[in-house]
């Protein structure tokens, strides 16, 4: 009975102690989803204005874009896919529902970027056509995002690929967030409601083509900001849930301590009633 008391009273030290880890992992969650979304909500105002720029651009410009390879949609499409995972665990099912998404979405001969540890590893084992990798997600900046698509472009202008998908998970709120695709290039247009009457200057070339990279740039941003509000969500409601079931178990554990304890003490105070008994006989 003092074995199973002992053993008891280990595994109520053990939850206690991992429960005040996923606590302290859930407030950790919670600052950093916080923060990322005050990034992404500024961004995401960042991201429809510059839309809206590229749009009155497009939308003013005298030059035909219908030979522009940022904007015609290809006859034979020979996809890119960037895939954002995190580059940690312990963030719940955010990162194998995305997987889950990519084996529905993405042929194993596609070219693939992987962003993201759990993505690179997970996709090399997987026998995907990772051709670039990247893992630098903390403190992402556009000076980052640059770096990572000036190589996709490249590949794009050589018509190597001929478009760009981004695959990734969107936030909606804090306990909402779904796998998507966005169709990064060739570039939708849309000009209906836009400013036609805009100057562009040198050029409507010019300033298309420039306003192209940092749009490019500005889409990818939101999308990586996006992916890692969500990622820090679905890290809060796992922690959060592991508290949950802690609890319950700690509950349980204390009911079979009390019941063993009492027990041992029913058993004691029976042996010393028989020992009594046993010495009265004697006597």
């Amino acid at each position: 009975m003092s074995g199973q008391i002992s053993n008891i009273k280990r595994q109520l030290s053990s939850i206690t102690s991992t429960k005040k880890l996923t606590n302290a992992m859930e407030l950790v969650a919670t600052a950093k989803l916080q923060k990322q979304r005050r990034k992404m909500e500024s961004n995401n105002n960042y991201a429809y204005n510059y839309h809206k720029v590229l749009m009155s651009a497009v939308s003013s410009c005298e030059i035909d874009l219908s030979s522009n390879r940022y904007f015609i949609k290809p006859k034979q499409d020979k996809p890119l896919y960037i895939i954002v995972t995190s580059n940690s665990g312990l963030c719940g099912s955010y990162n194998m529902d995305l997987l889950k998404y990519v084996t529905k979405t993405v042929n194993k001969e596609d070219k693939v970027v992987a962003v993201g540890n759990y993505g690179i590893k997970w996709l090399n084992n997987n026998k995907f056509n990772v051709i670039r990798e990247y893992d630098r997600m903390d403190d992402l900046n556009p000076h980052d995002i640059n770096y990572l698509i000036t190589d996709i472009l490249e590949s794009y202008d050589r018509e190597d690929i001929t478009s760009i998908k981004i695959i990734y998970t969107q936030y909606i709120n804090t306990l909402t967030f779904k796998p998507t695709t966005m169709n990064l290039l060739p570039i939708e247009i849309d000009t209906e409601g836009y400013d036609s009457q805009i100057q562009l200057e040198p050029d409507g070339q010019t300033v298309i083509r420039r306003l192209v990279l940092l749009y490019i740039s500005s889409q990818v941003f939101d999308v990586i900001l996006q992916a890692q509000a969500s990622e820090q969500a679905s890290r809060r409601a796992a922690m959060d849930s592991a508290n949950r079931n802690a609890d319950g178990l700690i509950d349980q554990l204390r009911l079979k301590y009390n019941q063993a304890r009492q027990a041992a003490i029913t058993q004691e105070m029976n042996e010393i009633s028989a020992a009594t008994v046993t010495e009265n006989e004697r006597s």
